[in-house]
């Protein structure tokens, strides 16, 4: 995720969106059980499926591992595969990808993590395969990313988001918390809320059929 922008500068929307098709596959397939988004975390612990401490826990892990990925980025930037690697590399500053109003990015980013999970639960029951799913899935968020990547670089995940964003520029730490933590957590419930109605709903819809 440390060189969207590079991927973006040098291969246009094309690049980013096959980069972000590509990742997800790749987290689909070697991630399996592991939680790399504090939102299904934070969200459990609001249902009391989860208690604070492992969810303290957790987290804490979350942000180690980002600050390593880190870390290894600029191990590979070092190597010098490509001129701006070694540019990347040396700079100490890095630009937001905030580049509109609080309000404004919060929406951006509370709607992609929506779409994204509404369109998920509609491939798991439209397509056959999980494998078909993932991909489907994959697809969806790398077009969901280069919607909104000039807007927020549309993260959708604040973990992710405050290891490629945090103290970037001139956004404030008040401004990262609220567009890339309080409005993906907002969104996760929402979605959750607005899935579990819909499941309802067939549920009753299929108890009726039965029944006549």
């Amino acid at each position: 995720m440390f060189d969207v922008n590079f991927v973006l500068e040098n291969y246009g929307l094309h690049g980013v969106l096959f980069e972000i098709a590509f990742i997800e596959v790749a987290n689909a397939f070697l991630l399996r059980d592991a939680v790399a988004d504090p939102c299904p975390l934070f969200h459990g612990v609001l249902k009391g499926k989860r208690s604070l401490g492992k969810f303290a826990t957790l987290l804490g892990v979350q942000f180690v591992a980002a600050y390593f990925s880190f870390l290894v980025a600029r191990t590979f930037w070092r190597m010098g595969l490509h001129p701006q690697h070694i540019e990347m590399w040396q700079n100490e500053e890095c630009s937001a990808d905030l580049t509109v109003t609080i309000l404004y990015g919060s929406l951006v980013e509370a709607i992609g993590l929506i779409s994204s999970k509404i369109a998920e639960k509609f491939f798991e029951r439209r397509l056959l395969s999980s494998n078909q799913t993932t991909f489907a899935c994959a697809l969806t968020s790398g077009l969901i990313t280069v919607l909104g990547i000039h807007l927020t670089g549309m993260y959708a995940n604040p973990i992710v988001a405050w290891a490629c964003t945090f103290n970037c520029g001139e956004v404030s730490h008040v401004s990262h918390f609220v567009v890339y933590w309080l409005a993906p957590f907002g969104a996760y419930t929402l979605t959750d809320l607005l899935l579990k109605d819909e499941c309802e709903s067939e549920t009753v819809k299929k108890s009726d059929k039965k029944l006549d």
